[in-house]
């Protein structure tokens, strides 16, 4: 069985049995897992610059999967098939991940399941793939070289209202409060008292940081 960090463990987890594409597939570890597991049946590997291309094709060749795994060099959701069951889109910017999404409406309409691991700008990726027809079915939060992973499970499913603190801190996350959630967090409000103990900090960035400490005090 092909090795996971906790991050791709956590992503695994979320697959549901069928057809997986992972946009962004870097060496194919978690497509090669996912099929070794028996989780998915096919599945699509897609990278869209030569060199990650070129090697994730020969780690799919080592393995004799080419043909169970289609290498894809291609433009994020552009060429997927229609019967890709579910997108992941893990190890990007959130705004990087919501243009790919968005970029082909088309192929996000086809998929029941989107499961994206963003490194910025979370709180949009949940609202804007929402707004795509979807809501949020599971999360997970991962540390992985010290720095924090929230892995978000995406189903098709008519709206659910969420509310600001749950499109910011996550809703599933924020009720189960696990230990590492509460770390990120804790972490996060030992910086901006750090921050905060600048006195030449602009009032404007004071208060904002204030703020944020108010937001996260209210939920932990």
């Amino acid at each position: 069985m092909t090795y996971l960090s906790p991050r791709l463990q956590a992503i695994y987890s979320m697959v549901p049995k069928g057809i997986c594409a992972d946009i962004g597939a870097d060496h194919g570890k978690l497509m090669i897992a996912l099929f070794e597991g028996g989780i998915i049946t096919h599945g699509y590997a897609v990278e869209n610059k030569k060199g990650p291309y070129n090697r994730l094709l020969k780690a799919l060749q080592e393995k004799g999967l080419e043909n169970d795994i289609v290498p894809l060099f291609s433009d994020g959701i552009r060429d997927l098939p229609e019967a890709v069951h579910t997108i992941v889109v893990a190890g990007m910017g959130g705004n990087l991940i919501i243009d790919i999404l968005k970029k082909y409406p088309n192929k996000t309409q086809q998929v029941n399941t989107i499961i994206i691991d963003a490194h910025t700008a979370i709180p949009k990726v949940r609202d804007e793939v929402c707004k795509l027809g979807f809501v949020i079915a599971d999360e997970k939060i991962v540390r992985e070289d010290d720095i924090f992973y929230e892995i978000i499970k995406f189903v098709r499913a008519d709206k659910a209202m969420y509310g600001d603190n749950d499109i910011e801190f996550g809703p599933i996350l924020r009720n189960e409060k696990c230990a590492t959630f509460k770390e990120k967090y804790e972490n996060r409000i030992d910086e901006i008292d750090r921050l905060l103990s600048n006195k030449s900090l602009p009032k404007e960035r004071a208060n904002e940081l204030s703020k944020e400490k108010e937001r996260i005090q209210s939920i932990l």
